[in-house]
């Protein structure tokens, strides 16, 4: 005689899907006489059935594809500070011009000067404005070729914010003995703005990141 053990664990089997090991006769007679296994099989079955209510089946979810919406937005901004990158460099290389002429003209006028400055008499104040008309064209040449060629900015513009430094520093000891004139107001001035413009136009045409990535090519330890 088969013991209700047997029936539970044949029962069991069944609502798992595997072999129950009896007859299906042997068990549902057993059934129909034992109140104790069909309560079992009551409650194992309604198990079962909540087990398999509450496993979730897996899905295969296919994200959407969001490239044309975020390029949507993207772009538009993208291309705003892209046209405003170009606009801005292309002015101030423009203003590299203007200054250059400048600085050539002022050298034109005081190689004028000369002319007046005789070298016998006065040799120093000669040799004083020559090299002073020898810096100003060569300031021009620099913003000429930054202008044409904004990846030498790298190197023009320590120069020329060394020079008006060191010139602001000596305006400001000529303004304290009160020998400062015009012509040192506007040297510093034309310093100062060409170094603004410089930097401005190596910003313009690499980007915000440019100093950064110059320092750390500076302080790169060579392989």
């Amino acid at each position: 005689m088969v013991d209700c053990s047997a029936i539970q664990a044949a029962l069991s089997a069944k609502l798992d899907g595997e072999p129950p090991g009896l007859e299906d006769t042997v068990i549902e007679a057993h059934l129909a006489n034992c109140e104790e296994c069909r309560n079992y099989y009551n409650r194992a079955a309604e198990l079962n059935r909540m087990l398999n209510f509450c496993v979730a089946e897996p899905r295969t979810l296919t994200p959407p594809d969001l490239s044309a919406i975020i390029l949507a937005e993207v772009e538009p901004e993208w291309r705003k500070h892209a046209n405003a990158r170009v606009i801005g460099a292309m002015l101030s290389r423009v203003v590299l011009v203007i200054l250059g002429v400048a600085y050539l003209a002022w050298g034109v006028i005081q190689l004028g000067d000369t002319t007046s400055i005789s070298v016998q008499e006065d040799p120093l104040t000669s040799r004083l404005v020559a090299e002073a008309v020898a810096f100003r064209f060569g300031l021009a040449v620099g913003l000429f070729f930054a202008a044409w060629k904004p990846r030498i900015i790298a190197g023009l513009l320590p120069v020329f914010a060394t020079m008006w430094t060191f010139s602001a520093g000596f305006a400001a000891r000529d303004l304290v003995f009160g020998v400062a004139d015009s012509q040192t107001g506007w040297s510093l001035a034309l310093l100062l703005i060409s170094t603004v413009v410089l930097a401005l136009a190596w910003v313009n045409s690499f980007g915000t990141g440019v100093f950064r990535r110059t320092w750390n090519s500076l302080n790169a330890t060579p392989a």
